[in-house]
């Protein structure tokens, strides 16, 4: 008996909640308002920076970095201005090697871009700030006595160290060439 009154409770329940199913409104199958689709922020896919002018804060420093180049071996791939590991700021340039090269030979094509002369164009004329000179990775300096060779693809550093003091004066100045040249000490 207890069974027969548990069923028809069953069936009572499954007949109340199909009869208020039943009663709702039928569903359509389109919505019932379109959202309108959330604008996205289009981000603006970054100029890629000429290489030729130096990273903020002396964005508006022309260099000749890209002489580099010409001899077929370099290519500059960035240019940033960051601390580097010793807590000087720096000036960065990333150098990918495009052909095979000892240490020894890159030492040599390096030596050439090594004195660093800042420049501020007054009138038609140059007037030096500040001198300096470039540094390159060790593994070049100590490579080219032991006659190890780069390899296609490899990258390393060259840079200038520039301590806050230099740098003011450098922006103060309107500092608007770099120069890199010959190291002839």
């Amino acid at each position: 008996m207890k069974f027969v009154m548990m069923r028809g409770l069953g069936v009572a329940s499954v007949l109340l909640m199909s009869a208020s199913l039943m009663a709702q409104e039928p569903v359509d199958d389109e919505p019932v308002a379109k959202r309108a689709p959330a604008k996205k922020k289009v981000v603006e896919p970054e100029e890629p920076r000429d290489i030729s002018y130096l990273s903020k804060p002396l964005s508006d420093v022309r260099t000749n970095i890209l002489d580099l180049e010409r001899t077929g071996y370099f290519a500059v791939d960035a240019v940033d201005f960051r601390t580097r590991a010793n807590g000087d700021e720096a000036v960065v340039w990333t150098v990918r090697v495009k052909k095979a090269v000892t240490c020894r030979h890159a030492e040599a094509m390096l030596r050439e871009y090594r004195d660093v002369r800042f420049y501020s164009t007054i009138e038609k004329q140059r007037l030096e700030l500040f001198a300096t000179l470039m540094h390159y990775s060790d593994r070049i300096s100590l490579g080219s006595s032991s006659s190890r060779l780069l390899g296609q693809d490899d990258v390393f550093e060259l840079w200038i160290d520039l301590p806050p003091t230099y740098l003011q004066k450098l922006i103060s100045l309107d500092a608007d060439t770099l120069v890199l040249r010959r190291w002839r000490y």
